[in-house]
C-alpha cells in the first residue's frame, strides 16, 4: 500500500460511501474466490490426468489461502491495524463484473484457467484498495 491521501487508516475515519463501497468490494471478490474454489474442486475431482489434478489443487489451495487473508485484511481495516483506499465507482464495477463472471462459469463447464484468471483478477483489482497479502 502507498502512503497517500486516498488511504484511510481505519473504518471509523471512512465516510459512509466509502464504506459502503469497500464493503461491497470485499464481498465480491470474496464471492468471486467462492466460485472459483468451487468450480477448481468440481474440475480437480473429475480430471483424469495426475499432474492436471495436482496442478488444479495447488490453484485452488492457493485461492483458499487468499480467501482467508482477504478475510483477515478486512477485520484488520475495522480493527485500525490496516489501511484501504476507498474503491472507486469504476472499480466497483469491476470487480462487481468479475464475480458475476466467477459465478456464471461456475454454472457452466468451465476450465481451469479460465476460473484462474477471473479469481487471480478479482484478487488483483481488490489489492487496489487493500494489501491482502
Amino acid at each position: 500500500m502507498t502512503n497517500d491521501t486516498d488511504t484511510i487508516d481505519n473504518a471509523e475515519e471512512a465516510t459512509g460511501s466509502e464504506t459502503a463501497r469497500y464493503e461491497k468490494a470485499y464481498r465480491e471478490t470474496r464471492r468471486a474466490l467462492d466460485e472459483s474454489i468451487e468450480a477448481l474442486a468440481i474440475l480437480e475431482e473429475f480430471e483424469e490426468d495426475t499432474d492436471m489434478r495436482d496442478q488444479i489443487a495447488l490453484k485452488r489451495l492457493e485461492f483458499e489461502t487468499a480467501r482467508s487473508d482477504l478475510a483477515r485484511a478486512n477485520i484488520a481495516f475495522h480493527t485500525g491495524k490496516s489501511t484501504m483506499r476507498p474503491p472507486s465507482p469504476e472499480l466497483l464495477s469491476q470487480i462487481m463484473a468479475l464475480s458475476k463472471q466467477a459465478v456464471e462459469l461456475t454454472v457452466e463447464k468451465a476450465t481451469a484457467a479460465a476460473v484462474v484468471k477471473i479469481a487471480t483478477s478479482a484478487l488483483n483489482k481488490f489489492a487496489e484498495v487493500q494489501n491482502i497479502g
